[in-house]
This record gives structure tokens, C-alpha cells and sequence, in this order.
């Protein structure tokens, strides 16, 4: 295993980057890391906001939190970082990308925490050739009660797996060490092309029919969804399936076909799974939908919707989806 990765950065302040940010400072004696958060706001911070910030955290099934020191990123730990987390979402990660690129390491392992796709075709370009960008994708429930006030509300794993350039078999298992040490479990994945699609097809459905509706996720496993839901995920296996034989994909990542199939029966037990397992919550979507704020359709349905349009496929659902809750927003 090779030496630790001893600089991390954390590159947002809402519920997830907060989640890691805490569990990640708290293992950081035991790891002999220093870890620090970059917010996105950080150009409109005080000097004393910066020296005194806190922020509070409720653990699992506990009731009261504490309040914890924050320590801000400052040029030098971008310089210095050997790892950063980007949570964020997905329309504001080029822009992040973008802001830090100058003072990055290309050796740094640039960690994307977001929902949707398309974002790596964004930022592949802007970094160095070299540079080890890897996806993250976490099911973890946290909510954030307000600035710097966040409650751990669902327990969850988090699936790591390569997007471009290399990482030998002992940065990879280290890199989980240091992760899973921090907030398990975490699994690195040869391929997390798979999952990706299938969470994006979980988020095409209980995302736009829950913020659309304004209901909590379980009611989409009702009757009444069940056509759309159905439209959703074939029109999803259709231009999964262009989009991987369109490509070289396969060979030069060492893909097969068959590890990278998505089936209609196996993606309906799946959206009806999470539905069900998260009943009372509202998706993110419909909290920016009544929060008035942007949401990340543009990577969700609207990635579906530009990929039909590439390959010539009709995405009649996923479309009208897409540009109803654009005009919701």
C-alpha cells in the first residue's frame, strides 16, 4: 500500500460535502491528514468568518448536534492536495473545476459527488491529461437544516470508481482505506459505468414525477405512475445501448457488453425499491423545485434527452419531462 494521501480538500458546504468534511476532520489524527472545505462561497467571507466558522453536525439517530471548527481552504491546500472531493451539484461543478484548475496538482485524485451525468465530458478537457478523476456516488441520507447545520439522517454506502487516467491496485486500496476510515462503507469498482446508469435511471423517475406532483418519493410506485415509469427506463436502455456501442468504451476500458446491460424488470424493482425505502422523504429535485431554486434535471432527464438527440433516438418522456421542470424553475 503506498503512503497516505495526507491533503484533502472538500469543495462545498451543503448536506453532502458537509458529511464528508466532518467524517473525514474527525479521522484525520488517526489518518495524519489534514483536511480543510473550500465553500463556494468563499470569495464573499469575512476574515473573521473564516477564522472563527463552525458548523453543526447531528449524528445518525441522535437528536442534538454539536458544533465542530471549520477550516477553509486557502490556495496553498489546493497546491498541496493530493485529494479533492467536489459536492456539488452538477450544473456548478465546471465552474469549480474551472476556479481551482490553476493551483491543482495533476497528480491530485479529483473525486466527482453529484447527481446526473455528463459533467466528465465538461471538465476532461480542462485538466491535465494525466489527471485522475473518479466518481463518487453516495447513498448516505443527510439533510442541511440550514447554513452549516446538518443532521445525518440515512445510513448508506458510497461506490468510487475510475473516469480518467490511472491509478495502480495500491493507490486504489489505499484510497478506500483512507475513505472508509473516515465514513464506510466504501467500494471501488473496475467499471462504475453500471451504476452510474442505474442511478441516473432511479433519479429519471422519483426525481421529476415527485417534484412535478409535489409528492413524497413513495407514491411513485403507484399505479397511476406505472406507464411513465415504464416510458422513462426504456427510453434510458435505448440510448444507454447506442451510446455504449457507439464508442470504444468497451474495449479500451476493458467493459463487456453484458457488464454494462441495463434491463427493464431489474430497473423497475430497483425504482420501486428506493421509493419504497425512502417513502417520506422528498427528493432533491422537489425541494429546489419549491425552494425556487435551479435544479439538476439538465443532467438527469435533459442528459437522456441530448444523448436521443446524438443518436437519433425519440425520448418523448424523458424530454417533456425535462422541460417541464425546467419551466417549473
Amino acid at each position: 500500500m503506498q503512503s497516505k494521501f495526507t491533503n484533502i480538500v472538500v469543495v462545498g458546504q451543503g448536506a453532502i460535502g458537509l458529511l464528508w468534511y466532518h467524517h473525514l476532520s474527525q479521522a484525520r489524527y488517526h489518518l495524519n491528514t489534514e483536511v480543510t472545505l473550500l465553500a463556494s462561497n468563499h470569495a464573499l467571507l469575512s476574515q473573521s468568518n473564516i477564522t472563527s466558522a463552525k458548523y453543526q453536525f447531528t449524528p445518525y439517530q441522535q437528536e442534538h448536534g454539536q458544533y465542530y471548527p471549520l477550516i477553509y481552504s486557502q490556495p496553498s491546500h489546493i497546491k498541496a492536495a493530493d485529494i479533492i472531493i467536489l459536492c456539488l451539484k452538477s450544473y456548478n461543478i465546471t465552474e469549480a473545476v474551472k476556479e481551482i484548475v490553476k493551483n491543482l496538482s495533476p497528480h491530485c485524485i479529483v473525486i466527482l459527488a453529484h447527481n446526473g451525468l455528463g459533467t466528465v465530458d465538461e471538465v476532461i478537457n480542462l485538466l491535465p491529461k494525466e489527471q485522475r478523476i473518479v466518481a463518487m456516488l453516495i447513498t448516505h441520507g443527510c439533510m442541511r437544516n440550514a447554513p452549516l447545520i446538518i443532521t445525518h439522517t440515512g445510513l448508506g454506502q458510497s461506490d468510487i470508481g475510475l473516469l480518467s487516467g490511472k491509478l495502480n491496485v495500491a493507490q486504489q486500496e489505499q484510497l478506500v482505506h483512507q475513505l472508509n476510515h473516515a465514513l464506510p462503507n466504501v467500494t471501488f469498482h473496475e467499471s462504475i459505468l453500471l451504476k452510474q446508469w442505474i442511478k441516473l435511471a432511479i433519479n429519471c423517475v422519483i426525481n421529476p414525477i415527485t417534484a412535478i406532483h409535489n409528492i413524497n418519493n413513495g407514491l411513485v410506485s403507484s399505479e397511476q405512475f406505472s406507464t411513465q415509469v415504464n416510458a422513462i427506463l426504456t427510453e434510458i436502455i435505448d440510448v444507454h445501448e447506442a451510446e455504449i456501442n457507439k464508442t470504444d468504451v468497451c474495449k479500451t476500458e476493458g467493459y463487456k457488453i453484458k457488464e454494462t446491460e441495463l434491463i427493464l424488470s431489474d430497473l423497475q424493482l430497483l425504482v420501486y425499491s428506493v421509493a419504497q425505502a425512502t417513502s417520506k422523504n422528498s427528493s432533491s429535485m422537489r425541494c429546489d423545485v419549491l425552494a425556487g431554486k435551479i435544479t439538476e434535471v439538465d443532467y438527469i432527464n435533459g442528459y437522456i434527452h441530448r444523448l436521443g438527440k446524438k443518436h437519433n433516438i425519440a425520448t418523448p418522456e424523458n424530454t417533456r419531462l425535462w422541460q417541464q421542470i425546467k419551466a417549473l424553475t
